[in-house]
């Protein structure tokens, strides 16, 4: 079987490795030609299933920008970006192109698959009729469809060989064909009962987790305003209960989580029904980024006050903030992050100039997302602030006074990782998320 993957991001390069690695011939496809290069040049080839390494193919992916590779695939699956507009709706014009490319090149008898996360009812709205316009084919008399959405968890020990791979189509033969497909690659299948509930699915399960977040984020945020509550403290003795689940403060940046509730949310209210829940915890989520620019002003306003000046001077000109941790998840280099652009920017209107050091992260792709100078190491450092961002590994050894120790008098550290233990020097200007 003939396997096509268009797009090679982060879920396609990994799953058109996957397919290789489990001995099916592969061709994947990304319209960005130097992407293309690069993976050909570099023979990508990811060990991300059980398959034992002596039944692993030799070759890899054929990795092309010509579409017309993908004329004699058997299936082609789809894993393009889906983000939302500047007014947060869906915007699935990417995977309508990616839809009319394939639709052109379509032959009767092939498996088309989206795995891009779209609102409920999209496959079949949008994509379907792409397809067929394109190809002048027939839904179900000479092409299929199925949808089974992306689970990508990077760095973290998180796999397809260790991860539960929902898969749907519009007839059950289609669903048994593509279970049994990516029964090769993935831990587990869950048999969807419909592609509705898989696109759903995927839209809920990160919907649940910004909820969450944005329950302990406005409970933390709470408790900054209130002398004798720590949340953390709080958080410690609710733990002890069985079923109390645990979520950190923080920023909610990626691809995901900040951008699959408004899928679910624009077909909910589309029904005439109430995702307001929903979207009062985005509201929360986008709130952190003020909020920890209100923390780095407060701790500046104490610097000035130790430094003796007057709070009409622009004392704030010139301070260099450091961000330690750029990339939005830790152990990656992944720096799609809307958020974390806000805030930096934020500094900046604040007469702040914010740099970054981030060890899994390249000046060239730091420039590229946040306009921001990457330091190589924090001793290079000639910052007033310290804003440590995201727990990398490389973070653990991380302590208040050492952070404070490579910074200008008096030194300000502002923790949103929860990492940071209360400075021993009673110099240091210590606030944390």
């Amino acid at each position: 079987m003939h396997i096509g993957v268009v797009g090679l991001g982060y879920v396609g390069q990994p799953l058109a490795a996957a397919f290789s690695d489990a001995g099916f011939r592969v061709t994947g496809y990304d319209i960005d030609e130097q992407k293309i290069e690069t993976l050909g040049r570099e023979a990508l080839v990811a060990a991300v299933t059980n398959i034992p390494e002596t039944t692993h193919r030799s070759d890899p992916p054929a990795y092309t920008s010509d579409p017309t590779q993908l004329g004699d695939c058997d299936v082609i699956i789809t894993s393009v970006p889906t983000p939302v507009t500047a007014d947060r709706k869906p915007d699935l014009s990417i995977v309508r192109a990616a839809g009319r490319t394939i639709g052109e090149q379509l032959t009767p008898g092939t498996i088309a698959v989206l795995e891009s996360t779209v609102n409920p009812g999209a496959t079949r709205e949008e994509f379907v009729p792409v397809l067929e316009e394109a190809s002048g084919l027939v839904l179900g008399e000479d092409f299929d469809v199925g949808y089974s959405p992306e689970r990508i968890d990077p760095g973290t020990d998180r796999s397809l060989q260790n991860t539960v791979k929902p898969v749907s189509a519009f007839t059950d033969d289609v669903r048994g064909t593509l279970a049994d497909l990516y029964g090769n690659v993935a831990g587990d299948v869950y048999l969807a009962p419909s592609v509705e509930s898989a696109e759903a699915a995927k839209c809920l399960e990160n919907a649940q987790r910004d909820l969450n977040i944005a329950f302990i984020n406005q409970f933390a945020m709470a408790c900054q305003g209130i002398d004798w509550l720590d949340y953390e403290d709080v958080l410690g003795v609710a733990e002890s209960k069985w079923n109390f689940q645990r979520y950190r403060p923080g920023l909610v940046e990626g691809h995901c989580i900040p951008v699959d509730p408004y899928y679910l949310i624009d077909t909910i209210e589309r029904y005439g029904e109430s995702a307001s829940l929903m979207r009062e915890a985005r509201v929360v989520n986008e709130s952190v980024a003020d909020y920890i620019l209100e923390l780095v002003a407060d701790a500046f306003d104490e610097r000035r006050e130790q430094d003796g000046v007057d709070d009409g001077d622009a004392t704030t000109t010139g301070h260099r903030v450091l961000a330690c941790g750029l990339a939005y998840k830790p152990n990656t280099a992944d720096v799609r992050s809307t958020i974390k652009r806000r805030l930096f920017d934020g500094l900046r209107e604040a007469s702040l100039e914010p740099v970054g050091y981030d060890p899994h992260v390249e000046p060239e792709a730091a420039a590229g997302a946040f306009d921001l100078e990457c330091y190589s190491s924090i001793e290079q450092s000639d910052a007033s602030a310290v804003l440590l961002l995201t727990n990398h590994d490389e973070f653990a050894d991380f302590t208040t006074d050492g952070l404070a120790a490579s910074l200008s008098e008096p030194p300000v550290v502002v923790d949103i990782t929860g990492h940071l233990e209360e400075p021993t020097r009673s110099d240091i200007i210590f606030r944390r998320l």
